[in-house]
């Protein structure tokens, strides 16, 4: 008495499909339902870009909704065609593999970390920056209008603000930095027995502004 298995390895070679095929999604063509005429029961992203990078996928019809697949991701379903929709702003190439109508026959080996690709991002932020973002200028901090210091930088891993002359300069996050509403203050000359005329910061990439007490003042802001 024949198998299951046996019986779906004569309906393969009586279909003559081919086990498993790839296709190539270049990300960075913005393409609405392109169709593809393939037929199979089984889709899987093999590989993509990043992550976060997908195509929508419809079967059998483009008026089917559609739903979003990224990398190692996909479905077991009968179709005889797919149409694919690559979103804007994306790049790079994904692959996808395609299997015949015999899918308990094929199987995906994966021996990599599922977190690999998000821990890239942690070992990428421990590994520290070997070019500074801005540096050198210095920047004249009113004392009426707030100035912005540090601009918002999604890139930027550690900064630097370094008061340059005699005199009191109230940093804060946004614009309505004052005397009474900061977060830190820089002291350029002894006030209560101490001067402390720099802040370091590490991770936070939101924007800095000043205001310096009497009259304007100089400061240096960095960023890396």
């Amino acid at each position: 008495m024949r198998s299951d298995f046996q019986k779906q390895l004569e309906l393969v070679h009586q279909l003559g499909l081919q086990a498993v095929q790839q296709i190539d999604i270049n990300l960075a063509i913005e393409v609405i339902d392109q169709e593809y005429n393939l037929s199979g029961n089984f889709f899987y992203i093999k590989d993509a870009p990043a992550p976060e990078m997908y195509v929508d996928v419809k079967c059998n019809s483009s008026g089917q909704p559609a739903v979003g697949w990224t990398k190692q991701t996909g479905f077991r379903h009968p179709f005889d065609r797919l149409y694919i929709t690559t979103p804007a702003g994306q790049a790079g190439i994904m692959k996808i593999l395609i299997a015949s109508e015999s899918p308990s026959l094929f199987e995906i080996i994966d021996n990599r970390s599922a977190i690999s690709e998000t821990m890239e991002s942690v070992f990428d932020e421990l590994r520290g920056d070997l070019t500074p973002e801005n540096w050198g200028e210095s920047i004249e901090v009113d004392n009426v209008i707030p100035t912005q210091l540090l601009a918002a930088n999604p890139d930027r891993k550690g900064l630097l603000i370094q008061s340059q002359v005699e005199g009191i300069i109230y940093l804060g996050f946004d614009d309505t930095v004052s005397d009474s509403k900061y977060f830190r203050i820089l002291v350029s000359v002894a006030v209560m027995g101490y001067i402390d005329n720099e802040l370091r910061m590490n991770n936070y990439r939101g924007p800095i502004f000043g205001l310096a007490e009497g009259g304007s003042l100089l400061a240096y802001a960095s960023e890396w």
